[in-house]
């Protein structure tokens, strides 16, 4: 955080602001990021750049779990995530520079959707389990195991650092929100009927 302080010492700054999500087919998102150069620390401008995107993805409606340096523009190995792990609390991480170190033998198949494709859905196939190992924004190297969504979600976005998207992994048809919601709505009654039964 250093870095950060010496930088609201020589310039003048008003806090994180919101950077525009671009969406697909935009180019940037078909680009690999950039490795974030760390040999002094973290500079200015990706600390700034790594707040920009936490602050963005807070604002997102409805609200987002993750958004990388690609989804604004950018092409810095960066990505950020607000995963809520209980009603209202939620875990904000930085992750920069970051490489999955191991993964499960066993995969899941799951919905995922992305800010940059809005609208659309679809079934892709992840790991159950990742141990990821990236910077935080003090240039500290940390590792961390995560499983079942919280994995989903970091595989997802270094993917787009990769310039892959979802739907490049897609097990199903793309589907739009109301089309899930509909299925959802139909799987939510059938488990009530299940109940009943039982």
């Amino acid at each position: 955080m250093y870095r950060i302080v010496s930088f609201l010492a020589r310039h003048t700054y008003n806090g994180p602001m919101l950077r525009q999500i671009i969406v697909h087919p935009n180019e940037t998102l078909r680009k690999t990021a950039s490795e974030v150069p760390l040999e002094n620390g973290l500079s200015d401008e990706h600390s700034i750049l790594a707040l920009d995107l936490m602050e963005t993805l807070e604002s997102t409606y409805p609200l987002g779990a993750g958004l990388s340096a690609n989804q604004v523009n950018q092409t810095s190995r960066i990505f950020v995530i607000n995963l809520e792990v209980g009603e209202g609390h939620f875990m904000r991480q930085y992750f920069i520079n970051p490489e999955i170190v191991k993964t499960s033998t066993q995969t899941i198949t799951d919905w995922e959707g992305c800010l940059s494709i809005p609208d659309q859905w679809g079934h892709v196939e992840r790991f159950k389990s990742v141990t990821v190992s990236a910077y935080n924004l003090k240039g500290e190297e940390f590792t961390v195991t995560a499983a079942d969504f919280y994995a989903r979600l970091v595989q997802h976005e270094l993917d787009h650092l990769n310039g892959i998207l979802f739907i490049d992994k897609l097990k199903s048809r793309i589907y739009s929100t109301q089309e899930l919601q509909k299925l959802e709505e139909k799987k939510s009654a059938s488990n009530q009927t299940d109940n009943v039964q039982g």
